[in-house]
């Protein structure tokens, strides 16, 4: 049996556009067209139809039918459709980027005879961790389907504008709400964007508004909205529950015709928390996405939605009996409620806990069904878990009170979700949704990475296993030089790590510390390598110490240099994974499966003296024992509380707010480059320094989690390097 979440949905949509075919004549046979034969082409054919006969302000008729592009089954039809098409697949390409603030923003259709836009937005991190998306006002009405995951989202409303030039005839502006004074904000406005005279795109300040909060929603797979284009909004997009392993939020976005409001305003606006430094800012345009980078986008994307059915599949299986959903709506309560992705072992660990947290849910479904209480309308993940058990019930055929006698227990069926996926899928099993195998090799509540983090992620976990097998056991050092030993298994880490790079990314050069770069013809502009240190601290692990760490960079060649765009560092014995992505920000895998960002963090700075009571890292061989010893009787002499872990990578790392305050230390580019972009990220001022040593130039590395601290860092190490110079 196949199981077809939205079967329901479908036939909805059906009757509700043969209900209005002399509103949308046409429409009805494109939508069964589309049923039939799902594809990019008869999904085009849909819109195209439907825009055509489409009238302002009717954003009911909008949403439905945006909503026959909620199903997974049929979505990923039509992005087989583009896989099979190289035509369509290149101009899906040319009109399509990755969007700032994290998503892949994929064009399938632009009609200009309508004006419409059939867009899928593929948020693979699922919240949204790059940056929050603005607050704004689009200059058309727009629906969006969604796929997978979950989007809440938040309306605001402007009650007051107040404009500083003539760029805008006025913005529509809405009635105050007495009841959500508390709620409003004053905020500057931009246009996002204007094109000026020389045809350059600019970000121009508008005027002051008043906006008050309006409701938020929050939609789950197969749920669509639609929106006016007087409200604004901003969206939040998460895994399901925001806990959920591996899951990511993706939706079919549906861009209307561009408009003018009832005001006047042409324009669409962006409203900052501050006014911004330039009041008229040039904006770059982002490159379009590239043909092979947009398929293996696709390939991923239907991947994963084959991986999701078949997990639905085995879900609603008969064999069960009765389905196992509302089991799995109880594990997201449960996991809401613990904040936690491992509801199966908290559900083992804390029965009578969780059983008392879903008889107070049991008591909410009842009291609803029975109206004793009023529908739960809140904007939290918990009220939206507790409406899709009360649509279960009145979905049911036999109706809601016929649902509760079957699947009303939600300890009962927690327990026949624990026993299915335990005795079925996995017996050590601890979260709530592991049948993704094959597709997402780790299961993270932050979601899917993908790209080159993806890919040194996945290796970084491979060095992390391999790593632990060996640090109980006893192994030879080998030593390279006098300052420089490796051991066997720096050679096995650095394999394995090769091995799953290379099989992403076949074409990209690799540098790995053992052994060197087989490339040894000169780079050309564009040019990418993966830089791995694969044992930092390799004295620390032979000595089964823990200060050890695996560093991987992908870089780029400008011409000039090698310039570090994606950085990675795993630290085994804490289970935490490091990384960043240039101009993403910075962020921290812990054990638990948590991925949150991460900030640099210094201890309290004290402005006469920065560096009293700081943690600060110094390990500088290359400066000679004169200057070393002069750096160390300073920072002594200034209280800092000196440390010397072992592992560059690490202490660069450690920079993202998990030990570490600042450093000054001295290595080779693989122990360095991808801690010094995670520190970077993560808001640590960094800077370099170069000396003379030996017959050639070395490089000094000081970093802070404080700009204080590192100025304070900077003047005691070039005060050494003038009085004592280097070796």
């Amino acid at each position: 049996m196949s199981f077809d979440p939205h079967l329901s949905t479908r036939a909805a949509i059906s009757a509700y556009f043969a209900a209005c075919a002399e509103r949308f004549p046409d429409v009805p046979a494109k939508v069964e067209a589309f049923f039939a034969a799902p594809s990019l082409e008869t999904g085009k054919q849909l819109l195209r139809t439907y825009f055509r006969n489409h009238t302002v302000g009717d954003i009911g008729s909008l949403r439905m039918a945006t909503a026959a592009f909620a199903d997974k089954r049929l979505v990923r039809a039509v992005v087989q459709s583009v896989l099979d098409d190289e035509g369509a697949l290149a101009g899906v390409a040319a009109r399509s980027y990755p969007h700032p603030i994290g998503f892949d923003k994929l064009v399938l259709d632009d009609d200009r005879a309508t004006g419409f836009k059939f867009r899928l937005h593929v948020y693979w991190r699922g919240a949204n961790f790059a940056s929050l998306e603005r607050l704004h006002l689009h200059r058309f009405e727009m629906a969006s389907a969604i796929v997978t995951g979950e989007l809440t989202n938040h309306i605001w409303r402007v009650v007051k504008f107040d404009p500083a030039n003539g760029l805008l005839a006025g913005v529509n502006v809405a009635e105050p709400d007495a009841a959500r004074v508390d709620t409003r904000r004053v905020m500057p406005a931009y246009a996002g964007y204007r094109r000026d005279e020389a045809g350059e795109l600019r970000k121009t300040y508008l005027g002051e508004a008043t906006l008050e909060r309006g409701p938020s929603e929050t939609f789950t797979s197969g749920d669509a909205y639609a929106q006016v284009l007087e409200d604004a909004h901003f969206v939040e997009t998460n895994a399901e529950t925001g806990f959920a392993n591996g899951d990511f939020c993706s939706t079919v976005y549906i861009h209307g015709p561009s408009l003018t409001d009832r005001a006047g305003r042409a324009l669409p606006v962006l409203f900052e928390d501050a006014r911004l430094a330039d009041d008229n800012a040039k904006i770059g345009t982002i490159p379009a996405i590239p043909v092979d980078a947009l398929r293996a986008c696709l390939v991923r994307y239907r991947d994963t939605l084959d991986e999701i059915l078949k997990f639905y599949d085995w879900l609603y299986h008969p064999k069960h009996g009765r389905n196992l959903s509302v089991g799995m709506v109880a594990g997201y309560l449960l996991c809401e409620h613990f904040r936690t992705p491992h509801a199966i072992d908290v559900f083992e660990r804390r029965y009578d806990e969780c059983k008392d947290v879903l008889a107070r849910h049991e008591r909410a479904v009842r009291d609803q069904l029975d109206g004793r209480a009023p529908r739960c309308d809140g904007d939290d993940r918990t009220a939206r878990y507790v409406a899709l058990l009360l649509a279960k019930a009145h979905a049911h055929p036999s109706g809601p009170r016929a649902w509760l006698d079957d699947y009303g227990s939600l300890s009962r069926e927690m327990w026949r979700y624990f026993g299915a996926i335990r005795g079925e899928v996995n017996p050590r099993i601890t979260v709530l949704k592991p049948i993704w195998d094959g597709v997402v090799k780790r299961k993270l509540p932050g979601g899917m990475h993908h790209g080159h983090i993806g890919a040194m992620i996945e290796a970084a976990f491979d060095a992390n296993a391999i790593a632990l097998k060996h640090f109980e056991s006893v192994l030879e050092a080998v030593h390279k030089d006098e300052h420089n030993i490796t051991s066997a298994a720096d050679a096995e880490i650095e394999g394995a790590i090769l091995k799953v790079l290379r099989a992403h990314f076949p074409a990209y050069r690799f540098y790995g510390e053992e052994a060197g770069d087989a490339d040894a013809s000169a780079p050309a502009p564009g040019a990418k390598r993966f830089l791995v240190d694969p044992l930092d601290g390799t004295r620390n692990f032979l000595g089964r110490r823990a200060e050890f760490s695996t560093a991987i960079a992908c870089q780029e060649w400008t011409g000039t240099a090698w310039v570090t765009t994606d950085g990675v560092v795993a630290h085994p014995a804490s289970g935490r994974i490091f990384w960043a992505e240039r101009g993403a920000g910075a962020f921290v895998i812990e054990r638990t499966d948590h991925e949150h960002r991460a900030t640099a963090r210094p201890l309290a700075v004290a402005d006469a003296n920065p560096l009293r009571h700081q943690l600060i890292d110094f390990s500088a061989r290359g400066l000679g024992v004169e200057c070393q010893t002069a750096v160390f009787r300073e920072l002594v002499s200034r209280n800092a509380a000196l440390r010397n872990s072992g592992s560059v990578a690490l202490i660069l790392a450690h920079m993202a707010g998990a030990g570490g305050c600042g450093t000054i230390l001295t290595a080779n580019d693989y122990d360095v480059e991808a801690g010094l972009l995670i520190a970077r990220e993560a808001g640590a001022t960094v800077s370099q320094v170069a000396f003379p040593a030996g017959t050639g130039t070395r490089t000094a590395t000081v970093a802070a989690a404080d700009a204080r601290v590192h100025a304070a860092l900077v003047e005691v190490l070039t005060t050494a390097l003038a009085r004592h110079g280097a070796e």
